[in-house]
């Protein structure tokens, strides 16, 4: 005997709704994963970077006028106290211009100088915070740097928007092969009249250059660009000022909030087209801040209580892959990702790829897939410091050539520097990637 079961009412999502819950477009994501603030990339139905900025509680971006209290000589360092008892470590590479406010600089330097520095590195097990003396402050358009006297340009502008900028630098007045706000720049500058007297004195004042990023190339004209590039060397010019009337040990700019970090240090603004969230509070964090700072992007509050902004775009099974240390290629080929203590070992396997060609060309095709998915992994979990990475070995010296070639091009576009060292006789290649913050794996203990 057969029941009669009621016909269920069908479900339709209309277009607009169907367009917001597109998993594939480019989407920032601040939201929880284990009841602590996260935030995500995805971009293509893929996570392509996870940021937990509470964990971390970065002090990366402060800047405190700090005393030298020994040079190590051996270790080409400086170790800098910030605080009472908080010492960092000053690798002297990063000091060759330094801003030392009890003498002129003299090419040297030595214990007891008060030096302003800027924490590039946070605290991390045993080891020190690391600082730098080449201070630099950035907005959306530019960043200045102490420390060097050239213009640098962001890697994603081609050479014509890096001509079309140069003409426009020169149009309104700011040279290309100088320094932009050295001293004679300071005392000559009508609106720092006040400010300028300060620098009158035996303190030098390093060169400093400018980075154009990649958003100056939206500009058409010079003044509006004149303006940008002004408004932040305003700002760098009083941090400057400041320092010289300020004790030892004060913290003259305090490090960003976790968002802002996040936007000027680990997304591209072309990666994502919308801003998604969950969290009404942050909501009304991010509309102040990308009001002033990104006005052409749009911050969306979730409110779907059918469906949870996590499940929706399947956070949890994302996260697992991105902690798992197998992670499968399309070719059916797969990556062994092993971090240690020392360095991080990643190995290429073949796995279920059925070849169809030789052994070389097989070996190269999954090597290239790997390299890609290796240059996306290194930013995803944040892993930092000597990469090892064990590709399936090949003969031909072209196919090795044309495989260091493609690995460099695929972790160039990465934020963080990345080098490409060279491949050893073994066959492995060598890699390092900047240390700033924890990698995933550490960030996430205590969150699972």
């Amino acid at each position: 005997m057969s029941r009669n079961i009621p016909d269920k009412n069908s479900v339709s999502i209309s277009p607009e709704e169907s367009s917001l819950r597109d998993t594939a477009a480019g989407k920032l994501l601040f939201t929880c994963y284990h009841d602590k603030q996260c935030i995500m990339l995805l971009d293509d139905g893929r996570l392509k970077t996870v940021s937990f900025p509470e964990e971390a509680n970065s002090k990366i971006g402060a800047i405190y006028i700090g005393k030298v209290k020994n040079i190590s000589q051996n270790i080409n360092a400086a170790f800098v106290e910030i605080a009472d008892s908080e010492i960092c470590f000053l690798p002297l590479k990063d000091a060759t211009a330094p801003f030392l406010l009890n003498r002129s600089f003299d090419g040297r330097i030595l214990a007891g100088d008060e030096i302003l520095v800027q924490i590039v590195r946070d605290a991390q097990k045993t080891k020190q915070a690391s600082v730098t003396a080449r201070i630099s402050l950035s907005n959306d358009y530019f960043a200045l740097e102490l420390g060097f006297d050239r213009i640098l340009y962001s890697s994603r502008l081609d050479k014509a928007k890096r001509t079309h900028i140069a003409n426009l630098l020169q149009d309104c007045g700011i040279e290309e092969k100088a320094t932009y706000l050295n001293q004679n720049a300071l005392r000559n500058r009508e609106e720092h009249q006040t400010t300028n007297e300060a620098f009158s004195g035996n303190i030098n004042v390093p060169p400093i250059g400018m980075i154009v990023r990649t958003k100056a190339g939206e500009f058409t004209d010079a003044s509006e660009l004149s303006s940008k590039f002004h408004a932040l060397s305003d700002i760098f010019i009083d941090l400057l000022h400041k320092a010289l009337y300020r004790k030892c040990f004060s913290l003259l700019k305090e490090a960003p909030e976790p968002f802002e970090y996040v936007f000027n240090h680990l997304i591209y603004t072309n990666e994502y087209n919308e801003i998604v969230t969950d969290n009404p509070e942050t909501y009304s964090k991010l509309i102040k801040y990308t009001r002033e700072h990104m006005p052409d992007k749009k911050v969306r509050l979730y409110t779907d209580n059918t469906l949870s902004l996590q499940n929706l775009y399947s956070i949890p099974s994302k996260m697992e892959m991105a902690l798992n240390e197998r992670v499968w290629l399309k070719s059916g080929g797969y990556l062994v990702v092993q971090p240690t203590e020392a360095l991080t070992v990643i190995d290429v396997n073949s796995g279920k790829y059925e070849a169809r060609k030789g052994f070389e060309e097989t070996a190269l095709k999954i090597n290239l897939e790997a390299a890609e998915e290796i240059a996306l992994q290194l930013r995803l979990r944040n892993l930092s410091g000597i990469i090892i990475v064990d590709f399936i070995n090949m003969k031909e010296d072209d196919s090795r050539e044309k495989l260091l070639a493609f690995l460099k091009s695929a972790v160039i576009k990465d934020r963080l520097q990345t080098e490409v060292v060279d491949m050893t006789p073994l066959g492995l290649v060598e890699l390092t990637r900047k240390k700033e913050s924890k990698p995933l794996y550490e960030q996430v203990k205590g969150v699972r």
